[in-house]
């Protein structure tokens, strides 16, 4: 999503919508918000919650579906990442689930840039003016809800709530991860990540539908004369009025092509908001001339800001899935997949009155800390290795930049520093009363009928660091996309004990009572090393790349600084994931929200 201010300002994604909205509660400002893909509010796949990730949402016409380059340490294979191409962005095509990260990795964003105001007490309000959030009722209290009051919004503009349905075996995990010594929690919102909890997700309880970006921020208001939004548009680049001044470029506007391939120009009053994700930003800010000369020159584009670190500083979450067969159940997400018969019967159920086996998402989750996953011995020399070799991997991940390698310096030592302090979240296990991975039905045991239990295993705090950057002048042209996935050790040591770990749960009572043998890994690959192995053969994104356009201060390869602004121009701001200094253990929508609810509040109070 992009975003113009005209009086005002320009958008695109989740955040987009957000900032649109509140800028546009001012009636002397002027807001337009181009957006690439389509209006999908009337998708069933997008507003039915047990619908999520299937049709055309992610993999369809709702997805950018960006390819990386070939990853070394993944076998050579090139992975898929999703990102939204819809009015709303990828708040359209999540999994639904709204959860924070840890308190101390937002602490860490403030630390980093010297500035409180990015820590997660000052983060709050902005957390809880996003969200309006519905208490669970009986039935939902009796699955597992239980929301931390104190830390939730009720008045904000993004409907969040439970579904009205959840599979028994879940209860089954949730039991099994307690025995193993991870602590009953609420809601993971509160900045204590480590807990079993039933998620929230981006429902609206009122008509079990999701609440996505375009519900939240852009249908109530959508009368406002003083807020356009513009679909099926793709903005191409910034247009600058003024560049001569050496280190503060003007934007006077913005050019799109609409769907028929014409090329259109707006022109701008005030402010450019690019806000179009961790991939689609850089793209559009190296295409408007922003960025490392060389690779602009290379692609044809003539530079106009030199800023190398736009592209680079790339993280992304990773994920694998660890499943068993389930015996003595008779309802998984298996059978709705394998009967297409039922599943109508529950599509008409929802339809009539929202409930049954597609008014829920899957929400039963816990994150784990690294004494979870490591006995002290195994981790102190991993985390002494990592703190002796920063400097050579900041200069791998830096591309030859150095004011990149002193950030990557700088956001390393913090993470280590959580690490050393058992405060980082590493690895979320994620619990689905069905199979997920990635054999067809056929190929696994028993056929399309065999029920499973999964355990989704996320990777979420990469010290890794990749980059992306476009290729050509022609903003058709894909960018070139590298993750750098696995690139450190740790990262793939802390994500293979994660996998470790889920195994471990799955034969722990009381889900073991439902387990009839693990089918992946399986149970000829037994140590690390035959896991990781496995692990390299089909792990796949988990769609949270961030850090591209990333805040930090210039001299440590910072884009934007804490007013979200772009180095070397007066009036460019980037507002989404992109600009997350350090990756965090959460779904990152909640946080998305966050950010664009105080870009707004800062920009208003810039006058």
């Amino acid at each position: 999503m992009f975003k113009l201010v005209t009086k005002g300002r320009q958008l695109r994604q989740p955040e987009g919508l957000t900032v649109g909205s509140r800028l546009s509660e001012d009636p002397r400002i002027s807001v337009l918000v181009l957006e690439a893909g389509q209006d999908a509010e009337d998708f069933q796949e997008v507003i039915v919650p047990g619908l999520i990730l299937t049709g055309q949402s992610v993999g369809g016409i709702l997805d950018w579906k960006y390819q990386t380059v070939p990853q070394p340490n993944f076998n050579g294979r090139q992975i898929t990442l999703s990102a939204g191409k819809a009015l709303g962005g990828s708040s359209v095509t999540s999994a639904l689930i709204f959860t924070r990260g840890q308190k101390e990795q937002y602490d860490a964003w403030g630390s980093l840039n010297n500035d409180p105001s990015w820590g997660f007490s000052a983060l709050l309000p902005f957390f809880k003016k996003s969200e309006h959030v519905f208490q669970p009722d009986a039935y939902q209290r009796e699955l597992g809800a239980k929301l931390d009051l104190p830390f939730r919004g009720a008045k904000g503009a993004a409907a969040v709530g439970y579904g009205n349905f959840e599979y028994a075996q879940s209860a089954l995990w949730r039991s099994a991860a307690e025995k193993l010594g991870l602590p009953a929690g609420t809601d993971e919102t509160d900045g204590e990540t480590r807990a079993v909890s039933v998620s929230t997700a981006s429902i609206d309880p009122r008509n079990n539908t999701r609440c996505d970006a375009t519900c939240a921020y852009y249908t109530p208001v959508s009368r406002r004369p003083n807020f356009t939004v513009m679909t099926n548009v793709t903005v191409t680049r910034i247009l600058w009025k003024s560049t001569k001044v050496p280190g503060d470029a003007v934007a006077g506007g913005v050019e799109y092509v609409d769907q028929s391939g014409v090329v259109h120009n707006i022109s701008v009053t005030r402010e450019v908001i690019v806000a179009a994700g961790a991939i689609g930003s850089p793209k559009i800010l190296e295409l408007s001339g922003v960025g490392n000369p060389a690779i602009l020159k290379s692609a044809g584009v003539k530079p106009v800001v030199t800023l190398p670190a736009v592209g680079e500083n790339l993280s992304d979450d990773m994920q694998v899935w660890v499943n068993s067969v389930a015996v003595n159940v008779e309802i998984t997400a298996d059978v709705l997949a394998a009967n297409p018969t039922f599943a109508a019967e529950q599509l008409d159920l929802w339809s009539h009155n929202r409930t049954g086996l597609l008014s829920r998402a899957p929400c039963s989750l816990t994150l784990t800390a690294p004494s979870d996953l490591f006995s002290h011995e195994a981790l102190a020399p991993l985390l002494k290795a990592a703190r002796a070799n920063i400097s050579h991997y900041a200069s791998q991940f830096s591309n030859g930049i150095s004011a990149v390698a002193r950030g990557i310096v700088a956001q390393h030592t913090a993470a280590l520093s959580l690490w050393e302090r058992n405060a980082e979240r590493p690895v979320e296990l994620f619990f689905q009363p069905g199979y997920l991975g990635p054999t067809p039905a056929a190929q696994r045991p028993g056929g399309a009928n065999t029920n499973f239990s999964s355990i989704t295993t996320l990777f979420y705090t990469p010290l890794s660091r990749g980059r992306v950057h476009i290729a050509s002048s022609d903003p058709s042209v894909p960018p070139t996309l590298d993750p750098a996935y696995w690139s450190h050790p740790l990262d793939s040591a802390a994500h293979v004990k994660g996998v470790q770990f889920a195994r471990k749960m799955l034969k722990t009572a009381p889900l073991s009572s439902i387990n009839g043998g693990e089918f992946e890994p399986g149970e000829d690959k037994q140590s690390d090393e035959d896991v990781e192995a496995w692990m390299r053969t089909i792990i796949q994104s988990d769609f949270h790349a961030v850090g591209t356009a990333v805040m930090l201060p210039k001299e440590l390869g910072g884009v934007v600084d804490t007013k979200l602004k772009v180095y070397g121009t007066r009036n460019v701001r980037v507002v989404d994931a992109s600009i997350f200094p350090l990756p965090l253990s959460a779904h990152t929508l909640a946080s998305v929200y966050a950010v664009a609810e105080k870009a707004a509040d800062m920009i208003k109070k810039s006058g």
